[in-house]
């Protein structure tokens, strides 16, 4: 629907009159609660975004929508947020809602004014516009369109998958090799005060093996998106062959809990990464007069 009025505007077709019929689209804003008997108009207008931010790879196509109030603008004059509302397009129809009364406009509307909002609405976007994203500044990372902090952080921990492999491969090694000094230490004692060496060596091969099996399989079962199964803590121990591999069952486990944490805390360090649109990016629609309910605008 087209709405005409008269433009003190003087690049017209009636140059004697000084006028000129200017027509605009309009449409009307659904009362909230009830019908209503008068509508004032704003300013709509619409823009699509398309962004590119180099630095971070983020891209997305958007389109923005918002009601301005109608006042007089300087040619200077900026758009604070007070002045600029959020409005849903699917809440607009195109025809009046039966028995409602319109408002005049305000006698400054003219071309010339309306040129005016569309270079404001740019100005505006441009400098309150913003998308904001995740970003890992340890592993130069960033979020991506609609992804959520929960997935951002799952994918950071996915990068660090391969590293935290070789430093869990690492520490195994090093618990591997405290376990065999233990079990050739305990070997040599065994079979120079024992009368009986073959029985009690294999009793001695056969605890450290096990104490071996439970220290690899923690390594082997050790997940950075879950935290490792509590040990139990030994009580009081002592020196003999039991209580040793009991300690280093307890210190690989913490060994893998501090790994797990230390990961988990690179993977969830994360920031905010403000993208706005640069000029090239925004794309003005025309202006629209959005006949809002009057309730609405209090």
């Amino acid at each position: 629907m087209l709405l005409r009025f008269m433009s003190q505007d003087k690049v017209g077709s009636d140059r004697r009159a000084g006028v000129v019929a200017v027509s605009i689209p309009q449409r009307f804003l659904q009362a909230c609660s009830g019908p209503t008997a008068e509508y004032a108009p704003r300013f709509y207008l619409e823009a699509k975004i398309d962004i590119a931010d180099v630095r971070s790879g983020f891209r997305e196509s958007l389109s923005v929508n918002r009601a301005l109030d109608i006042v007089p603008l300087e040619e200077d004059a900026l758009w604070t947020e007070d002045m600029v509302h959020d409005v849903s397009p699917e809440m607009m129809a195109d025809m009046p809602p039966p028995g409602a009364k319109v408002l005049p406009l305000p006698a400054f509307v003219n071309r010339e004014h309306i040129r005016r909002v569309e270079r404001q609405f740019l100005s505006y976007l441009l400098r309150h516009f913003e998308i904001r994203i995740y970003r890992n500044p340890a592993l130069n990372l960033y979020s991506a369109a609609g992804e959520s902090r929960g997935d951002f952080e799952a994918r950071c921990l996915e990068s660090l998958e391969g590293s935290f492999r070789q430093d869990l491969d690492g520490l195994r090694e090093v618990f591997e090799r405290r376990v065999e000094k233990i079990k050739e230490g305990s070997l040599r004692a065994e079979r120079w005060t024992d009368p009986e060496p073959d029985k009690l060596t294999t009793q001695v091969r056969n605890r450290i093996h096990q104490a071996s099996e439970r220290i690899v399989d923690l390594f082997l079962r050790a997940e950075l998106r879950q935290n490792p199964p509590a040990h139990a803590r030994p009580g009081n121990l002592g020196d003999d062959l039991d209580d040793r591999l009991a300690w280093i069952e307890l210190e690989a486990s913490e060994a893998v809990r501090r790994l797990m944490e230390e990961y988990l805390g690179r993977a969830g360090d994360l920031d905010e990464y403000v993208v706005r649109p640069s000029l090239k990016d925004v794309h003005v629609g025309a202006v629209t007069i959005l006949w809002v309910p009057v309730e609405a605008c209090r």
